[in-house]
């Protein structure tokens, strides 16, 4: 059993590429992190800034919340649980921007959250339009399908 969503690797040329003696280690920022390719379920080299937001935010409205042992019960969202109940259009034009708003407001480089859009609400699937202020003034704007 997983306890994250997707299963990662490192493939042995991207690790080669990494420098791993413990001599020479990079200096990783506060905001680095691993890219993470999640259509072929690997991790690559470390992104940070605005890269690392982006993927925060895809990350987190990629995660059910309370599902992964990994997580706390801050992190995820909560959007399945929304789609399975009979609620009004109007009802989820507000519970769907408040919802997402929970997901990614708690990480530490967002300022704000400050434009949550439905471009799209199907059985398929909500295609989601968030814009966040950075707490360094950036506005970054991320579509992601859930």
């Amino acid at each position: 059993m997983s306890l994250t969503p997707i299963e990662y690797e490192i493939l042995a040329e991207e690790e080669d590429e990494l420098d791993l003696d413990t001599h020479t280690l990079p200096v990783i920022e506060a905001s680095s992190t691993w890219r993470m390719d999640l259509e072929n379920g690997r991790l690559r080299t470390f992104i940070n800034d605005e890269d690392a937001i982006r993927q925060y935010i895809r990350k987190a409205l990629m995660t059910a919340r309370n599902r992964y042992l990994i997580y706390d019960d801050t992190y995820g969202e909560e959007l399945r649980d929304l789609i399975g109940q009979n609620l009004t259009q109007d009802l989820m034009n507000v519970e769907i921007p408040r919802v997402v708003r929970e997901a990614i407001e708690g990480d530490d480089r967002i300022e704000e959250v400050s434009d949550v859009t439905v471009k799209q609400y199907n059985s398929d699937g909500i295609l989601i339009e968030v814009t966040v202020i950075t707490v360094a003034g950036i506005f970054i704007t991320e579509e992601v399908t859930v």
